[in-house]
């Protein structure tokens, strides 16, 4: 049998561990509506729009920090090194690449706001506890 995974379990695994990680911290309640929001938000306005939108809203405290978080555990999932890189590569990516990244930042958001919708509750805190 082959190691070999798929392009989605590769994009499911990190996208687990982070959802969990955020599910532990206190940020679970500003993370979740992040994931839930963000894959509608590329559809409507485009992804450098919308990371444009996560980067504005990144901070240090509060809520921002939920922004900066969810931005970081996106580019995680899709495969970039970190929420700059993806920020850059959506603005300066010519046309394929930047359907190519369309689509798989869609994939990653869509598998963070799968694992949230079953691990973080309306509340904040995880499910089941």
């Amino acid at each position: 049998m082959s190691d070999r995974q798929s392009r989605a379990q590769r994009m499911a695994k990190p996208a687990l561990a982070c959802v969990k990680s955020a599910a532990a911290s206190n940020l679970a309640k500003d993370y979740k509506p992040r994931a839930m929001a963000f894959p509608t938000m590329v559809l409507q306005s485009g992804l450098a729009q919308a990371v444009g939108f996560l980067a504005a809203k990144s901070g240090k405290d509060g809520k921002g920090k939920a922004y900066q978080q969810y931005f970081d555990d996106l580019a995680k999932v899709a495969g970039l090194p970190n929420s700059e890189a993806l920020l850059q590569d959506a603005l300066r990516a010519d046309l394929p690449r930047y359907r190519l990244l369309t689509r798989d930042v869609l994939d990653a958001a869509s598998w963070l706001k799968r694992f949230c919708q079953s691990l973080i509750n309306d509340e904040g805190s995880r499910n089941g506890d």
